[in-house]
């Protein structure tokens, strides 16, 4: 054999050798993208699973849906959690994540950094201490790591907020040219500061605060222009979640709304091209609000008794920038154990907002 065929050889097993080295690289880069919504009542939580096998859970329920969560996660052949994302403390986020900790093996733990005096939380982070989780504060541009072929931003985070709500961390996950846009319980002011500073347009919606009208304003809407919108919540939950102005708001822009209280266990999976919707409870998508253009909603008048520091109005909001807003609502102000009650309102720290 001459040394032209031998060079010619050497040049086949070479290029041979690295199709087969990239290989690997282009088929993983084909994989699927899975992002599931739990049905976890009235709280969110989302697994992540991304192309490359790693898993993310964002928030983890209340404590109820603990062990809801954990089977979940098993039927979807997670072994391990490579990050956990508590998008802020309170408990319809963090509280299911108790019994996470305790079945899955973790390796990062990603926090709002709020801090938070309640027991379920002290509860949680004894727990990542007890464990050696690394731990971490998320903040603004952070990326996270979890696939070469994603990428998953911080587009907002603020350990120093007044208000646990307003600490939520949001995310937004991309591959390819498919997208998902996770609010937490972020509110319209937050809304605004992202949508003016960063491009929050998003094939898939997860809306903030479980679809009250705290969040989810007309213009952020807009912006995001989601083909698919999850609004999470539990079923007759006494915040009046979702908001039927909501609701009227992705209906104009043709969004196919999926709530978790109907539809259950809600899956969108893509290929980073196409994507696909699936749910456990076997409906292709809910039904659509039946009104063709928003219109003005008014404010709930109370039924009941609104001087009750425990009394919930339904529909009503369950942040107020001042008690003058409060008032409006709750005219002797709310207790420590309601949903509208906030520290910030609570000045001579007698357990009774805006009294």
């Amino acid at each position: 054999m001459n040394d032209l065929k031998l060079k010619r050889l050497f040049l086949v097993f070479i290029a041979f050798v690295l199709i087969v080295g990239f290989m690997p690289t282009v088929d993983a880069a084909t994989k699927e993208l899975k992002v599931h919504f739990i049905d976890v009542g009235q709280g969110d939580s989302i697994l992540i699973q991304s192309p490359n096998g790693k898993n993310m859970l964002v928030d983890g329920g209340p404590k109820s849906a603990g062990n809801h969560v954990v089977e979940f996660l098993k039927g979807k052949g997670v072994k391990k959690l490579d990050y956990i994302v508590a998008t802020h403390p309170d408990a319809d986020h963090i509280g299911g994540l108790i019994e996470v900790l305790n079945t899955f093996n973790v390796t990062n733990f990603v926090d709002s950094g709020y801090v938070h005096t309640s027991q379920t939380y002290f509860e949680l982070l004894t727990l990542i201490d007890k464990k050696n989780i690394k731990f971490s504060v998320a903040e603004e541009l952070d990326k996270i790591p979890l696939d070469p072929h994603m990428i998953i931003r911080v587009l907002y985070a603020d350990e120093n907020a007044e208000e646990s709500n307003d600490a939520s961390i949001v995310l937004k996950a991309t591959y390819n040219k498919i997208s998902f846009l996770l609010m937490g319980d972020a509110d319209t002011a937050i809304e605004d500061y992202i949508r003016g500073k960063y491009d929050v347009s998003a094939t898939v919606l997860k809306n903030g605060h479980h679809g009250s009208n705290t969040s989810s304003s007309a213009a952020f809407i807009s912006n995001v222009s989601p083909k698919v919108a999850i609004l999470s919540y539990g079923k007759n939950n006494s915040y009046g979640h979702p908001n039927s102005a909501v609701e009227v708001r992705l209906n104009n822009i043709g969004a196919k709304t999926y709530k978790t209280a109907v539809d259950c266990d809600i899956t969108v999976a893509t290929d980073g091209v196409k994507h696909f919707v699936s749910n456990s409870c076997g409906k292709t998508v809910a039904k659509p609000v039946p009104k063709p253009i928003e219109k003005q909603v008014a404010k709930p008048k109370p039924s009941g008794d609104p001087t009750n520091g425990t009394y919930v109005i339904p529909g009503a909001p369950t942040v107020f920038k001042n008690c003058t807003e409060l008032r409006k609502y709750y005219p002797k102000g709310v207790s420590s154990s309601h949903p509208a009650y906030s520290p910030k309102h609570d000045r001579d720290k007698d357990g009774w907002g805006c009294e």
